[in-house]
């Protein structure tokens, strides 16, 4: 059967693509055109436009349909479901982290960014530093060195221990990483327990003191010194 390429279009009138319409069986140079179908080839559509029939010929309308629009207020997206202008009140430009929008554009609202940042780096050295802390540390108690785990149940575990004023096994590891329960005196213990205190101690000092850095840094709203206020491991 004879064919020929038409352009259909949807309920708006916008262009969606070819099809083909079939020839006429019963009549001589009649063709069966799809409902929604023109036979007129549509222009060639740029970019964020879409081609429109208006029911005599075509036009170029904007389209923005797919694409991601942001409200002015808000910030939030919207993904454009049809073709003609933004919605009113949105943009297609990104925003930052912060921004708000002024005299057309997406701009730092200081305040804002300066506190998302402290409460980022305050998390990034608060995290560092219980990692650091439950890392578990190195002890020559035994004479040889031996590493003592420190998460929270060994803590509980070895202040047990301590407290009640035995001799007795306890778990730690060699240099090569063998875990085993090893004889301790009551005292071994007891300088296990104060040197994992000083160990705590000097971490719990050191994030005393960036957390200081960070209110000042906040209160001044200086960037670059919240930026600058970094977790590095305390020397053991």
């Amino acid at each position: 059967m004879e064919t020929k390429i038409v352009y259909q279009t949807d309920h708006l009138g916008i262009f969606t693509g070819e099809t083909v319409a079939d020839r006429s069986p019963l009549e001589t140079d009649v063709w069966l055109i799809p409902g929604g179908c023109v036979e007129v080839a549509p222009p060639t559509v740029p970019e964020k436009k879409a081609a429109f029939w208006d029911g005599h010929r075509w036009q170029l309308v904007d389209s923005y349909q797919g694409l991601t629009a942001y409200n002015i207020e808000t910030s939030e997206p919207l993904v454009i479901e049809r073709a003609g202008s933004l919605p009113t009140g949105y943009t297609l430009e990104v925003p930052g982290p912060g921004q708000i929008w002024s005299n057309g554009q997406w701009i730092d609202d200081i305040p804002t960014v300066i506190e998302l940042r402290y409460v980022a780096q305050l998390l990034a050295v608060n995290t560092a530093c219980l990692q650091e802390i439950t890392g578990g540390f190195w002890s020559s108690a035994l004479g040889d060195r031996f590493f003592y785990e420190t998460e929270l149940e060994d803590q509980l575990n070895l202040t047990g221990m301590i407290l009640r004023g035995l001799d007795g096994g306890y778990a730690c590891r060699d240099e090569s990483g063998v875990k085993a329960f090893r004889d301790h005196t009551i005292e071994q213990l007891r300088q296990i327990g104060d040197e994992f205190t000083e160990f705590k101690q000097q971490r719990l000092r050191k994030i005393n003191e960036l957390k200081q850095a960070l209110a000042a840094a906040r209160s001044t709203s200086d960037l670059d010194a919240l930026n600058a206020v970094l977790w590095e491991s305390v020397p053991v």
